[in-house]
């Protein structure tokens, strides 16, 4: 069962809905969802929008998807916010919630789902996620990382370095995203977030250097060993101050509107980066520049 499946209900009141008035197929599918999102006790729908459009007049002629995302408050969840994504399927006049090819028995659905990343909003490129290089650069990057993950550890730190010697035409913006398999990974990054608000600089880099394996998973032990290797002197208050916690909460609420689940996740100029490809081929290209 789909995780959209298990918060809400799309209502369809009838097997033919028939659109009316001049408005795009677009449009009509978003009034459609402010009347038929039925949410329950435990769920506060905070908004919705069709985030893509996919033409699949080619598999089925006349029709084509509408990829929505909805932000939910989880109110049994201290107000967790979260972003959760459906298909509907539309020819303009009918709306119907999935095809299956009864060949293969595959649901078109899940296809669109699997492939589909949303576009970052310029508003992620901000001042105070810049990490390196300029604000003006040809490449800005977007990087979503956990100071724990190894695949971060091993790539996430030649990626800093790349960019901090080609300021002018790439520009990093980082965003942490503790994972919930890393347990010490929140303290961490708190204690980096206090330690940035107290001026210190470049502690992003140098973090993932520190050996924590070893380490209890208390926020008292992972301090005393962050401040041991990173100079610092990060106490248990200085990690619960509302300007830490609303940072914290801000950079895990952005990653979760990207529907990223894993690290680390890069985008260029807005675009979903799969697999690395695109960077991985501009670090080769521009390796001796």
């Amino acid at each position: 069962m789909s995780l959209m499946s298990k918060l809400l209900t799309i209502w369809i009141s009838s097997a033919v809905l028939i659109f009316a008035g001049n408005v795009s197929t677009k449009q009509k599918i978003e009034k459609f969802l402010s009347t038929s999102i039925k949410p329950n006790k435990n769920i506060k729908v905070m908004g919705y929008k069709v985030a893509k459009v996919v033409d699949i007049s080619k598999k089925i002629p006349g029709w084509k998807a509408y990829i929505i995302t909805i932000d939910l408050k989880l109110l049994k969840q201290n107000n967790r916010l979260i972003t959760i994504k459906d298909v509907l399927f539309s020819n303009g006049t009918y709306i119907s919630r999935q095809f299956v090819n009864l060949k293969t028995k595959k649901k078109i659905k899940d296809e669109l789902l699997r492939d589909f990343t949303p576009d970052a909003p310029a508003s992620y490129y901000d001042k105070e996620h810049l990490l390196y290089g300029s604000s003006e650069a040809k490449y800005k990057l977007l990087v979503f990382s956990d100071p724990q993950c190894p695949f971060c550890m091993d790539f996430v730190p030649d990626v800093m370095e790349f960019v901090k010697k080609h300021p002018n035409t790439f520009a990093l913006y980082y965003y942490h995203f503790p994972l919930v398999i890393h347990p010490g990974s929140d303290t961490i990054v708190k204690a980096l977030i206090a330690a940035d608000k107290k001026g210190h600089k470049d502690l992003e880099e140098k973090v993932y250097k520190v050996d924590f394996d070893n380490i209890k998973h208390d926020p008292k032990s992972i301090l005393e060993k962050f401040n041991k290797e990173l100079h610092t002197n990060i106490t248990l208050d200085d990690i619960k101050k509302e300007d830490v916690l609303d940072r914290f909460s801000q950079d895990l609420y952005r990653t979760n509107k990207l529907m990223i689940n894993g690290t680390p996740t890069i985008f260029i100029n807005g675009k979903y980066d799969k697999g690395r490809e695109k960077i991985e081929k501009l670090m080769k290209e521009y390796k001796d520049k």
